[in-house]
């Protein structure tokens, strides 16, 4: 297995790197939602 994977799949490390960019990601996502829902709301509210 390559050097990088092993370390991101069998060290403790790599696991908590590999959820701290899904929760990144994920508060992005629902930011980005959340924003976009506020932006259509006061559009239709005009």
């Amino acid at each position: 297995m390559h050097p990088m994977l092993r370390e991101l799949l069998m060290e403790p490390v790599g696991w908590m790197t590999i959820i701290g960019l899904a929760i990144m990601f994920g508060t992005a996502l629902v930011v980005a939602v959340y924003v976009r829902r506020k932006i259509r709301e006061e559009e239709r509210g005009k």
